[in-house]
This record gives structure tokens, C-alpha cells and sequence, in this order.
């Protein structure tokens, strides 16, 4: 009898063997432009030469120590990191594990202990991860568990005058996606981000930002915060902060860091040698100028390429990009499409958008190839 993997995922009928850049290496040869990126995770793209020398080196040096010992790429992290980070009154504290769910569970979990609360608002198209805690925030089609660990409700999305409704002093964190991927890149309106920020104020609760995947320089700042002027009590990050190693962080304002116990949280590989050195090398590239730049040049150039063909707008900020299809057809059609023109986007819960999400190295003239694939595509209804 053969092993046989979980039936989880849909998997596109392709066998890759290898990348390169911002090119996926398939059997025979043939490559694909790819602006999906790992789904946020190919920060610096395939197989970046300086990041690939700083993890051989690690490896051989230290590639694991327990939490219990101290280490070299621990503080050169945290050295690297802390430039990024939006201006906050006392500074922030970071917790290290090993993903987005683990990075949303912790954020949740201090904001409850912090104000002793068991109210959390999420809104409607949030994904937040598929752990107890982040399946409850997050609105998913099939029931993750049978029963929430505190007491939660979803709210409309951009809605201010539901926010303000929802949002009292029962409420002990209000948890969202600055921009939201999953459902179709969807965006904030300013006014939206800044009510939420002022009823929190008001009402003692946690305002939680999950830049899972809006983090690490993809919307062309470090940080959803200094691109909304919005800067949240907390946030967390995981997918590209190590180049393509499993990583989690929580990101909390240290005065409110503070005021719960550090041992309410704790995880067996967050935190090792070999992940903060990738992230090290990671946050060091985001905080350069230039870095940033190019992902907001390649943004603007995409969003031109992307208005083309069967597309009838783009949304999104920087390389977190919505392709919306004209009315009378399907995303899923015209990413089948695509792939026979060479170049892979991905879909989203939203069945008429697009996500593309690719590596923060590709170029303004990398997205001339979408341009020119949309155009020669003959969509049928």
C-alpha cells in the first residue's frame, strides 16, 4: 500500500525542479515568470546569493541551540530589525516562533492577558491562520474547530459605523490585515484605519495588525503602519521576514509587553540561530532605501502591465496586487492562461481577482512580461 499525502491542496499540473530569481525551473526546462512569489515567502527571490552564503555559514557554525542559550544571531537580528520598525512611544518587544498562525496566537493571547477581556473583534474576508486561536479570527468557508477559545464577532469590512458599534470595553483586541490578501486584496479605507485606531484608544482594547503578509517591505515601506500613517498597539509578521525559512513574529509595544508575564509564551524552534540569521539578512535589505524603491517602481509598473487583456482593474499597494477580471469571467480561467503564456499569478477567495505577491527583487522591466501575456490571452466567457 502507498504512503499517500492529505488531499489539501489543489495543486496546479506542474513539476518544478528548480528556480531561479524571480523564474520557476520546470521539467524539460521551460520557465515561468513567477509573480506569486511563494505566496509572500520569496522575499529576495530564488536563490539570493548573499542569503544562501549566510545560511551555509550559520549551518556550519550553529545551526541549533535551545531557548535556554544565548547567541550571536540572536542580537544580530534584533540589531537588524529595530530600524524598520515604526516610530512608538517606549519602544517594542518581539516574540519569535515559527509562523503567521503561531505570530496571530501570540498577539491574541497577550491582548487578552493584557486587558483580561475575552472579546476579539475580526472582520469579514480576514485570515488570520488555521491554529485554535487564529482560526477563530479568521472567516473561513468549513469550521476549523467545533467551538472558538474566547468570544469573538466578525464585523464588516471598511464598515466605520459597525466598528463603532462593535468596538466597546468588552472588547479586549480588535485583530485585521492592514490589507487584506486572501479575499481579494482587498483595501482600507484611511478613514477606516484610523477610526479603528481612535476606539481603541477609547476603549483600552488591543489593536492588532497582521502583516503576515503586508510586512517585510511588500508595500513598499518596512510596515503597514508607516504606509497608513496607522500604527497599531501590536502586529505580527511571518512568510517572507526569513527569505523562505519557517519564521513567526510578535511584535508588541514594550510597555504593554511588559505588563504580562514573558513566561505566558514559549515555542521549541522560534528563535534559533539559523532562522535569525536568514531574517537578519532579510531586514537588512528591506531597510535599504533603494530596496524599497524598486518595490514601488515594479508596483507602479505592474499596475500599468495589469490593465490589459481580460483585466478590468488593479488593486492593492506595492507587490500585493489585485488583477480584477472583467464581469463576465473567471480568475481561475485566466491564471490557467497565463501559465501557458509563462508566467504564474495566483487566485484568491474572490473569484474575479488575481493575486500576484512576487519577490521584492523583481524589476519594473520583469513586468513587462505580464503586459504582453494578458495581451495576446482570448478569454472566453
Amino acid at each position: 500500500m502507498q504512503l499517500r499525502e492529505i488531499d489539501a491542496y489543489a495543486r496546479l499540473p506542474l513539476h518544478v525542479v528548480g528556480a531561479e530569481g524571480n523564474e520557476l525551473i520546470l521539467e524539460g526546462g521551460r520557465r515561468l515568470l513567477d509573480l506569486y512569489g511563494g505566496h509572500c515567502v520569496n522575499t529576495l527571490g530564488a536563490g539570493d546569493a548573499g542569503l544562501g552564503r549566510v545560511i551555509q555559514e550559520q549551518w556550519q557554525r550553529l545551526s541549533f541551540a535551545t531557548n535556554l542559550l544565548d547567541h550571536e544571531p540572536r542580537h544580530g537580528f534584533l540589531t537588524a530589525f529595530e530600524p524598520n520598525l515604526p516610530s512608538c512611544d517606549g519602544g517594542w518587544s518581539v516574540f519569535l516562533s515559527n509562523s503567521g498562525a503561531e505570530a496571530n496566537e501570540s498577539a491574541l493571547k497577550h491582548a487578552l492577558a493584557f486587558t483580561r477581556r475575552r472579546k476579539v473583534v475580526f472582520f469579514k474576508g480576514a485570515f488570520h491562520g488555521r491554529t485554535a486561536a487564529a482560526a477563530a479570527v479568521s472567516d473561513m468557508k468549513l469550521a476549523a474547530f467545533p467551538s472558538t477559545p474566547f468570544d469573538v464577532v466578525k464585523l464588516p469590512w471598511n464598515d466605520v459605523e459597525m466598528a463603532a458599534k462593535a468596538i466597546d470595553t468588552t472588547v479586549g483586541a480588535v485583530i485585521l490585515e492592514p490589507y487584506q490578501s486572501l479575499a481579494g486584496v482587498t483595501e482600507p479605507s484611511m478613514e477606516f484605519l484610523g477610526t479603528l485606531r481612535r476606539l481603541c484608544d477609547r476603549t483600552g482594547a488591543v489593536l492588532i495588525f497582521d502583516e503576515v503578509q503586508t510586512g517585510n517591505g511588500r508595500l513598499g515601506t518596512p510596515w503597514a503602519s508607516q504606509h497608513t500613517g496607522v500604527v497599531p498597539d501590536s502586529f505580527t509578521t511571518a512568510k517572507g521576514a526569513a527569505g523562505g525559512l519557517p519564521i513567526g513574529i510578535t511584535v508588541i509595544r514594550t510597555k504593554m509587553a511588559q505588563a504580562v508575564s514573558g513566561k505566558l509564551f514559549g515555542s521549541t524552534f522560534g528563535g534559533g540561530p539559523l532562522v535569525l540569521a536568514a531574517a537578519a539578512v532579510v531586514a537588512r535589505r528591506v531597510g535599504q532605501p533603494e530596496f524599497l524603491a524598486n518595490v514601488r517602481a515594479t508596483s507602479e509598473a505592474l499596475k500599468v502591465a495589469g490593465l490589459r487583456g481580460p483585466i478590468a482593474s488593479v488593486r492593492g499597494a506595492g507587490l500585493l496586487l489585485g488583477l480584477v477580471v472583467k464581469p463576465e469571467l473567471k480568475a481561475a480561467t485566466v491564471r490557467d492562461l497565463l501559465l501557458e503564456q509563462g508566467v504564474l499569478v495566483g487566485t484568491s477567495d474572490d473569484p474575479q481577482v488575481l493575486r500576484l505577491s512576487p519577490a521584492l527583487t523583481l524589476t519594473p522591466a520583469d513586468a513587462l512580461a505580464l503586459g504582453r501575456a494578458l495581451e495576446t490571452l482570448e478569454v472566453k466567457a
